[in-house]
């Protein structure tokens, strides 16, 4: 997976906390996607830090948002939502492969 970052209005920690909470966090979708796919994430600081998180997929595009003063934590927690979203569309896709048996048990 590929991961672009754009960072606006932080300072080098911030931006260094920042990466690291998305690598943890992408680390989790690696097992969900059968496909490339590429994440955009925008961080913004402030009195009150954003996250965007925006997945191109074969299908579409997944997006997430978050906000709140921690930068740890809103970024996990965007990586949290991208994640309910990509288990709910795996389970789409399943479902949708399934061809039932005819005829019995």
């Amino acid at each position: 997976m590929q991961l672009d970052t754009t960072y606006r209005g932080l300072s080098d920690n911030e931006s260094a906390v920042a990466t690291r909470a998305l690598e943890k966090g992408t680390a989790r979708f690696e097992r969900l996607l059968d496909e490339p796919a590429t994440l955009r994430a925008v961080v913004e600081g402030g009195a009150e830090s954003r996250v965007t998180l925006s997945m191109s997929l074969r299908g579409g595009e997944l997006t997430s948002l978050s906000s709140g003063h921690e930068i740890n934590s809103v970024v996990s927690e965007a990586c949290d939502k991208l994640k309910v979203q990509l288990v709910r569309r795996r389970h789409r896709r399943e479902g949708l492969r399934r061809i039932p048996s005819e005829g019995g048990l």
